[in-house]
């Protein structure tokens, strides 16, 4: 089933063009020099496009195309800090009807979660409860992910002149594979004019994947200008991954004989203590090996102001 969505999507796309669409163009900015070097500017663009798509004698009545993408990116001293991008492509039957199957596909990543890829697809459809007020979504996706800490493991060695461990060595982690798996996909989202100039918006992802559960929780405020084709938009993620991905990888050098038994990680003589979230039973049983392992946070939130162009 899935395959077959990869299939269809293209043919839909290519009769889509000769619709109508609509734009939306989203960005903001924020540069400070001086004692503190730091810039940082989100860009995001969307597409839709409604109506009736004729796919040679076959009418789909009332069908919504919609591809959006959005891009967050910043920098602190020179080097890259923050760099992430979400890109969405996504087709629904009967758009405006009570009950409105679609097929979706969706591919993002996210540097301060540690996610190099993370790419999915699949089939469900959306429920109207109060017209276009509230409404909830399911769908059924097939998910490959991919972690960035493939370089990083911290190897430790003792080191008597300080009575402490220190990183001796960095290495690859050649074990650690991209992941294949089904999700769940449960999407409420709330639709709120208020007054003639504001309108809320709050959309709530939950995708479990068994003992893998993905939320992000979506609020934007949209404020009218005298314009029509000019917003300000102000806009609240909140993400939470119950099983972040590994950032480092720790472990101690197997060479190192002159460690006393008393210095651990826990317990590292006169240096601090070796921070970790899983040891190498805990490690062991998710697949990762027999390492010391610091996880990335569970949560990440996001607040940002910037406008919005439609044409």
């Amino acid at each position: 089933m899935c395959a077959r969505t990869l299939i269809i999507l293209p043919i839909l796309i290519t009769s889509i063009f000769a619709q109508s669409f609509r734009h939306n163009l989203t960005g903001g900015y924020y540069d400070r020099g001086g004692n503190t070097d730091y810039k940082y500017y989100n860009f995001g663009w969307s597409t839709v496009a409604n109506g009736d798509i004729a796919i040679g004698g076959l009418t789909l009545k009332d069908s919504e195309f919609l591809l959006a993408f959005d891009k967050n990116v910043s920098n602190w001293q020179g080097e890259s800090y923050e760099d992430d991008q979400n890109l969405i492509l996504k087709f629904d039957l009967w758009a405006n009807g009570k009950i409105s199957p679609f097929m979706m596909f969706e591919t993002s990543f996210d540097k301060l979660q540690g996610i190099k890829s993370r790419t999915n697809y699949g089939v469900g459809a959306k429920w109207r409860v109060f017209g276009d007020m509230f409404s909830i979504s399911a769908a059924f996706l097939n998910e490959s992910e991919e972690t960035i800490s493939k370089s990083s493991i911290y190897v430790y060695t003792y080191w008597s002149g300080g009575d402490s461990l220190y990183v001796s060595d960095i290495k690859d982690n050649k074990d650690l594979k991209p992941k294949t798996f089904s999700r769940l996909s449960i999407r409420p989202k709330l639709k709120l004019p208020i007054g003639e100039n504001f309108y809320y918006e709050s959309q709530y992802y939950y995708k479990p994947a068994g003992d893998d559960v993905l939320t992000n929780w979506i609020n934007k405020l949209t404020v009218k200008t005298k314009a029509d084709w000019l917003d300000i938009v102000i806009s609240y993620k909140i993400k939470n991954d119950n099983l972040p991905a590994p950032k480092i990888f720790r472990m101690y050098d197997t060479a190192d004989t002159g460690r006393p038994s008393s210095i651990t990680f826990d317990s590292n003589g006169k240096g601090s203590s070796i921070l970790y979230d899983k040891d190498p039973t805990q490690s062991a049983k998710d697949g990762l090996g027999d390492y010391y392992i610091q996880n990335y946070k569970k949560n990440d939130s996001t607040l940002s102001i910037g406008i919005n162009i439609s044409f």
